[in-house]
C-alpha cells in the first residue's frame, strides 16, 4: 500500500509522517462522512445513520459556541469521555459523564436524567436534580456553557404525520450483533470528530468556537444515509460525494461528486436559498424540478439523487449568532 497521500487540492505528502492531514493546507482526507461510510462497509452494515437524529443540543454560549450535537434514540451521555454519545471538549467544567438525555422512542420525548451522571445542570439558574422532560427551545447550562434544545421529530411529524425512521437491517440478529461489535471496535481505534477538531485548534493556538456555526440542517429522511443531519453554514454550501464538498454525502450513487446541488445561506437576512442554476445535478424541491433560485423554509423536501432531505432552519426561528 502506497505511503503517499494525495490531497484534493493537489498536494502530496507522506502518510507515515503526517497521517491523513495535509501539512500544506490542513485538509483531512479522513472526512467524517468517509470514515463512517468506510467503517460501515468494512463491517457489512447498512449506511443508515447509527444514531438517527431526533433533536439537537446547540451550544449558544461557551467554548464550543456554534456547534450542534445530535440527540438520538436511547441514552445520550454528555461530557468529555470519548465513549459518550455526545462528547464535548474544551469546557473544563464538563468532565467525564456530566449528564444524560434519554430520548424515548415510544413517547418521542427527551428526558434529562441528572441522577445517572455526575454533573449538575442548571435551567433558569436553578439546579435540576430530578427527571425533566425537555421542551423545544429549553436552555440548559452544562459546565460553563449554554445549550439550546431543538426538537426535530415533532417538526417533521407536523408536516408528515406518522413519520418514523425505517428499520432496514433485516438480517439474523446474531450476525448483526457480531458485525456491530466489530464496527464499535474499529470505531474506537479512530480519533473522534471532536478530538480531531480540538487537536486542530490547539495546534494553531485558536479558540474552540465552531469555525462554521450552524444556521440550518438538511436531514436525510429517505435514502442510504437516512437519519443523518448535515450542517448548512454561512455562504454557499456545495453538495456532492467528493471530499471537498461542504456537504459530503456518500452512498447514494445518483449523487454527483461535485456540486450536485448548492444551497446559499445569507446571514444578513437569515435565509437559505437553493441555487438551481448553480446545481449541476437534478434536484426536486417539494416534488417540482428546480432550475432557478428558490428560498427555503422549514418543512421543504429536497430530492437529491435517490435521497430525500428535510430542511430545518435554526438561525431564522431559534437563535441568531
Amino acid at each position: 500500500m502506497s505511503n503517499i497521500m494525495d490531497c484534493p487540492y493537489g498536494h502530496r505528502f507522506s502518510k507515515t509522517r503526517y497521517g491523513t492531514i495535509c501539512p500544506h493546507c490542513g485538509f483531512d482526507l479522513d472526512t467524517p462522512e468517509k470514515v463512517y461510510v468506510n467503517l460501515r462497509k468494512e463491517c457489512g452494515l447498512s449506511l443508515k445513520e447509527e444514531r438517527p437524529v431526533c433533536a439537537w443540543l446547540v451550544c449558544i454560549e461557551g467554548v464550543r459556541r456554534g456547534k450542534s450535537y445530535v440527540i438520538s434514540f436511547g441514552e445520550n451521555f454528555i461530557g468529555t469521555d470519548r465513549d459518550n454519545e455526545i462528547q464535548i471538549l474544551g469546557d473544563e467544567k464538563m468532565p467525564g459523564k456530566f449528564t444524560l438525555v434519554f430520548f424515548d422512542k415510544e413517547t418521542r420525548e427527551a428526558n434529562l436524567i441528572p441522577a445517572r451522571a455526575d454533573g449538575i445542570v442548571y435551567m433558569d439558574n436553578k439546579p435540576v436534580y430530578d427527571k425533566y422532560v425537555l421542551k423545544n427551545k429549553d436552555i440548559l447550562e452544562i459546565g460553563e456553557s449554554k445549550f439550546m434544545y431543538v426538537e426535530l421529530l415533532s417538526a417533521i411529524i407536523k408536516y408528515f404525520p406518522g413519520f418514523e425512521y425505517e428499520e432496514i437491517d433485516n438480517e439474523d440478529k446474531e450476525k448483526l450483533i457480531k458485525k456491530e461489535r466489530k464496527y464499535r471496535k474499529l470505531k474506537r481505534e479512530k480519533p473522534t470528530e471532536e478530538e480531531k477538531y480540538r487537536d486542530k485548534r490547539v495546534g494553531k493556538n485558536l479558540s474552540f468556537e465552531e469555525e462554521k456555526p450552524i444556521y440550518a440542517w438538511l436531514v436525510c429522511i429517505e435514502g442510504k444515509r437516512q437519519g443523518k443531519s448535515y450542517n448548512v453554514v454561512e455562504g454557499k454550501n456545495y453538495i456532492g460525494s467528493h471530499d471537498i464538498m461542504s456537504i459530503q454525502i456518500i452512498g447514494d450513487e445518483d449523487i454527483r461528486d461535485k456540486n450536485h446541488a448548492v444551497i446559499a445561506y445569507d446571514t444578513r437576512n437569515l435565509q437559505g436559498t437553493l441555487l438551481g442554476e448553480e446545481s449541476m445535478g437534478f434536484v426536486r424541491l417539494n416534488e417540482s424540478a428546480t432550475y432557478t433560485s428558490k428560498d427555503l423554509k422549514e418543512g421543504d423536501i429536497l430530492e437529491v439523487g435517490k435521497s430525500k432531505f428535510f430542511y430545518f432552519d435554526f438561525a431564522k426561528e431559534y437563535h441568531q449568532w
